[in-house]
């Protein structure tokens, strides 16, 4: 039985956590788990259904849409990609020292129901898309990464359950991935705001989920911050934090209204500062006081596969921008006789998803405990994430600019890389969950998600040098590096894979 350092699991508190840890109602895993999934399935939804209409919204000409520019468009997307991950750097903070994962997750989830609503009242327009994103970001200050936390909360550090439970949350998250689909018909057949609206009652239906079972199923897991601030300093350290906030969001807006500064140079300058932030934040959870020195050993296991997490995401930001236009603009989108919108694709994507996400998990557990150790996974997966843009060079080089494509091409991007994701995705998360320090709970968790802004940063850099003409050494050159990444961790495997499985004497449930 583990011990605990939460407050509130002393005593009876203590009997039900783990009562609740052991339980097997949902598939097998706890309960709470099965609460998480359908949230996730939900915001699956809602976040899959607004991402893959978004952009055509920006750059369709009033009143169907916003009237951006192509341009403006893909780096606004990869804009809010970027902040959106560091902002959770933040929700993980609070999260851990203020809220405790259960309160941050309640809170930032209804923040984000009301993000998707003010986005789909047309008479808002472009205020209801900057209040979107405005409150979208706000929601990520406030939740983190509390789902992934509460998830690892619910096993014992020995359970082998852990690893299949981010795997389960990986393949229902991305059930919620048909939403493109039926977004992009809505989007096509009435417009964008009524596809927006749906997204909305999606983002609606797992708050309520969550609110009716977060007493009887978590029990006193997760209700209390991990690293608490003592509580004579909470209301002004929350203060301080929601001011700072008030004003970066103030001076963004008239910056931008005023176009004293352009969405472009905008974007590099956040961009550029975010490629630095996870990789400081990084050092600074392995040096602070709060950590022991064999946690910080251990932690420093992950940083290959923090830097895999880089280019995965790099990679996937291809997709939600360049390629999104592409598919727009360039691919021949009737396919077997029937006309798909540019949307239709991210619904392949999540399919895939899905597909792959069920037979990776059913072979590691078959395998058991001859399954690959996380570090050559997070080695094999980035190899595949790399081989998509490698392969979309190829239609590049094949076809004169202007000429359309099939649309096989994007179908079978889509699939280098969705594999590459179920075999990435949940295996970095649990690692991350494995090393995290005691004191670090959810911000490790956030800090191994916003390894992605600086892959996301490194898109709205690089789609500067993105033209006519420089598109199949563009695709080849991120394939390339991507792929060589995957090589290099691959031959490392042993030797991390040891560090990373060391225990340490704070390997307890909080």
């Amino acid at each position: 039985m583990s011990q605990s350092t939460n407050p509130q699991e002393a005593g009876a508190g203590h009997d039900l956590a783990e009562k609740l840890r052991h339980g097997t109602k949902f598939l097998g895993h706890p309960s709470a788990v099965g609460t998480l999934s359908f949230m996730n399935l939900c915001n699956g939804f809602a976040y899959g259904g607004m991402s893959a209409i978004l952009i055509y919204f920006l750059y369709k000409p009033a009143p169907e849409g916003l009237g951006f520019t192509e341009a403006e468009a893909s780096q606004l997307i990869s804009l809010y990609s970027t902040a959106a991950l560091l902002c959770g750097l933040v929700g993980s903070y609070m999260a851990d020292r203020v809220l405790g994962p259960r309160k941050a997750l309640r809170l930032g989830r209804i923040t984000t129901a009301l993000a998707y609503v003010v986005i789909s009242l047309p008479f808002l327009g472009v205020f209801g898309y900057a209040a979107n994103q405005i409150l979208l970001c706000v929601a990520a200050m406030i939740t983190g990464r509390s789902v992934e936390t509460l998830a690892g909360k619910m096993y014992d550090k020995q359970d082998k359950r852990r690893d299949g439970a981010f795997s389960m949350l990986y393949i229902i998250n991305n059930v919620g991935g048909v939403a493109p689909l039926i977004a992009g018909t809505i989007a096509l057949a009435t417009g964008y705001y009524p596809a927006f609206a749906l997204c909305a009652v999606f983002a609606v239906l797992g708050v309520v989920a969550y609110l009716l079972t977060e007493k009887q199923f978590f029990g006193p897991i997760g209700a209390l911050p991990d690293d608490p601030v003592p509580p004579a300093k909470r209301t002004s350290f929350t203060v301080k934090v929601f001011a700072v906030i008030v004003v970066v969001v103030a001076l963004m807006g008239v910056l931008l209204g005023t176009k004293l500064v352009t969405i472009g140079s905008f974007t590099t300058v956040v961009s550029t500062c975010a490629i630095f932030i996870p990789i400081v934040y990084l050092a600074y959870i392995m040096m602070s006081k709060k950590t022991t020195r064999p946690e910080a050993k251990r932690l420093s296991a992950i940083i290959p596969l923090f830097v895999c997490n880089v280019f995965a995401m790099w990679v996937w930001t291809q997709s939600t921008s360049i390629l999104a236009t592409y598919a727009d603009t360039t691919v021949d989108r009737n396919l077997f006789g029937m006309e798909i919108t540019p949307a239709a694709f991210g619904t392949w994507s999540a399919a895939l998803a899905v597909i792959f996400g069920i037979v990776v998990t059913t072979l590691w557990t078959r395998l058991g405990d001859h399954q690959p150790t996380v570090v050559s996974k997070m080695g094999f997966g980035t190899i595949l994430w790399g081989a998509g843009p490698l392969f979309m060079a190829i239609p590049f080089v094949l076809y004169p600019a202007g000429q359309k494509v099939s649309p096989l091409w994007l179908l079978v991007f889509y699939v280098f890389i969705m594999l590459g994701e179920a075999i990435t995705s949940p295996s970095g998360y649990s690692a991350a969950s494995l090393v995290a320090p005691l004191a670090f709970s959810t911000q490790m968790m956030t800090v191994w998600s916003i390894s992605q802004s600086t892959g996301a940063a490194l898109n709205a850099i690089s789609v500067n040098f993105y033209h006519e003409g420089s598109e199949a050494p563009y695709f080849a050159a991120i394939g390339g590096i991507t792929i060589l990444v995957g090589l290099i961790v691959l031959v490392f495997t042993k030797k991390l894979g040891k560090i990373i499985t060391a225990k340490v004497d704070t390997d307890v449930n909080a």
